[in-house]
């Protein structure tokens, strides 16, 4: 329960900065605004304020914003009307939602930056619950044959006899990435027993250590890297913000066009998290602190901006193709081709939608 009310305030708070960017725009440029909903359609209830009616929905995926005029022609004459304002008008309406995503994920960066931010720990670096962290494991290693997973996070490395004396514990409490490495070449070819924390559950894994190691695996099979939480001083927080939401647009960017160059294969879908995916890692992010909440807010923020500005129909991307198009044409598109073309663009987002779904389900059952 606590997992799917995260989700929902994660989504609302994506989807209301989203829409209030093109509901505040509009309002500036004197457009009407008919209704702002929270959610897909079936309304479950909504209020009346002013000339805009305020809905919360059934389906918790979305939201939009009703701007008179954007999807007919009625009215086109009125200066209240989205078709009848000019085309600059009608592009900063379209792109204010992407601009707040931004904007968005800029200031709960700043704040990450602020009271601290996960992040990988430098040598002689200060950090908050540092840690030593599995970022990969090898295939067919004996970490990976163990049940070891990134992510993990080591707290203990115990070898399987019991030679403990004063000078010599037999349990090394793992907090520098040097004690693991070596821990395992003194017990190389022994059994050990790892002690992982794993979202808040700590496991103990057995482990038959190689003697030797094959070029580039080590004797383990993984790699590791020290993460805490790092504090910025405040003066310099907005910048590092703006750093870090500008390598994070950069590598989110990346990922995206590497899914749509490979869309087709099931394997790039898999791993693509859809709603029930994200309401997972919210959860973990969760347990893990509040800083890694924010961060996955703001990651979150960005993928949806860059999404959205992708010009494909019924997406701001979309809207803006065709407000290119009708420059160029010198008269606006035919408001049934619009229609049209945005109503299938949403009904294969909604496909597209259920297929990552369908994969976030058969991960869990």
């Amino acid at each position: 329960m606590l997992t799917f009310l995260l989700f929902l305030l994660v989504i609302a708070v994506l989807v209301l900065s989203h829409e209030f960017g093109h509901f505040i725009v509009a309002k500036w440029k004197g457009m009407r605004v008919d209704e702002f909903g929270f959610g897909f359609p079936p309304r479950l209830f909504g209020k009346q304020h002013g000339e805009t009616f305020y809905s919360f929905n059934l389906l918790p995926f979305g939201g939009f914003v009703k701007i008179w005029g954007e999807d007919d022609a009625d009215g086109a004459n009125d200066p209240h009307n989205f078709a009848a304002r000019s085309a600059w008008d009608r592009f900063l309406v379209l792109v204010a939602g992407v601009g707040m995503n931004f904007v968005l994920a800029y200031v709960l960066f700043t704040i990450g930056h602020g009271i601290g931010i996960p992040g990988v720990v430098g040598a002689g670096e200060d950090a908050r619950d540092a840690m030593v962290r599995v970022v990969d494991v090898i295939p067919g290693s004996p970490a990976a044959e163990a049940g070891v997973k990134a992510g993990d996070s080591i707290l203990e490395l115990i070898p399987s006899s019991d030679t403990e004396s004063s000078w010599h514990p037999v349990t090394v409490h793992v907090s520098e990435i040097e004690q693991v490495q070596n821990f395992v070449k003194t017990h190389a070819g022994g059994d050990i027993t790892m002690v992982v924390e794993r979202v808040n559950e700590e496991l103990r894994l057995p482990i038959r250590l190689r003697k030797e190691a094959p070029a580039g695996e080590g004797l383990l099979g993984i790699a590791m890297a020290k993460v805490g939480i790092i504090r910025t001083a405040w003066y310099r927080a907005p910048w590092e913000g703006l750093l870090t939401t500008i390598a994070t647009t950069k590598f989110v960017a990346g990922g995206l066009a590497f899914f749509f160059a490979n869309i087709v294969s099931s394997d790039v879908i898999n791993s693509v998290a859809g709603p029930v995916g994200i309401a997972k890692v919210a959860g973990q992010a969760s347990a893990l602190g509040f800083a890694y909440l924010l961060q996955l807010i703001a990651v979150l923020s960005i993928n949806l901006a860059i999404l959205n500005i992708l010009p494909i129909p019924a997406l701001d991307g979309g809207r803006v193709l065709f407000l290119i198009i009708e420059k160029l044409r010198g008269k606006p598109i035919g408001v049934r081709v619009s229609q049209f073309a945005h109503t299938s663009g949403f009904i294969v987002l909604i496909l597209l939608m259920l297929v990552v779904t369908y994969f976030d389900l058969t991960k869990i059952f």
